[in-house]
């Protein structure tokens, strides 16, 4: 079984959520929602003087599914990669940022998405649109799981 997917099945079971603001504050992680610039991200994940920091522009945000998504993927962030500064990776050698994304992506998916919740039945008779509202969760995400499942 592949790193994230052992992370996120051990946060799951660990404090019986999925719900990844729920998982962010029973780890200590100080979760702040900001109206910041259009330009700025959806979200970021910091860490200052040993202080794990996720900060969700809300400006950028335009449904719950989004946020989750959202929340989901920056708690990635401080779980997989809290000792790697990706921007200073990013500006500073030649390692591909590409990759912490990937695998964020990868954790929120499997944060999310309880494939237990889904029969075969749903998964051959709707579309991706329909699980996805089903979920409460973006197309995309889904779109990331299925892909790697």
């Amino acid at each position: 079984m592949v790193y994230y997917k052992k992370r996120a099945e051990y946060y799951i079971k660990k404090y019986k959520t999925r719900d990844p603001l729920t998982i962010a504050k029973e780890l200590g992680i100080i979760v702040e929602f900001k109206n910041l610039s259009m330009d700025s991200p959806r979200g970021m994940f910091k860490k200052i003087l040993g202080k794990k920091f996720i900060v969700i522009n809300l400006s950028r945000i335009t449904s719950s599914s989004e946020l989750k998504m959202v929340l989901a993927h920056e708690l990635g962030h401080t779980i997989l990669h809290c000792n790697d500064s990706a921007f200073f990776l990013h500006d500073h050698t030649l390692y591909a940022r590409g990759r912490f994304e990937r695998e964020t992506n990868l954790f929120a998916a499997d944060l999310l998405i309880d494939m237990d919740t889904l029969d075969k039945h749903s998964i051959e008779n709707f579309s991706i649109n329909q699980l996805a509202s089903f979920l409460d969760i973006p197309v995309e995400l889904l779109k990331i799981k299925f892909k790697n499942m």
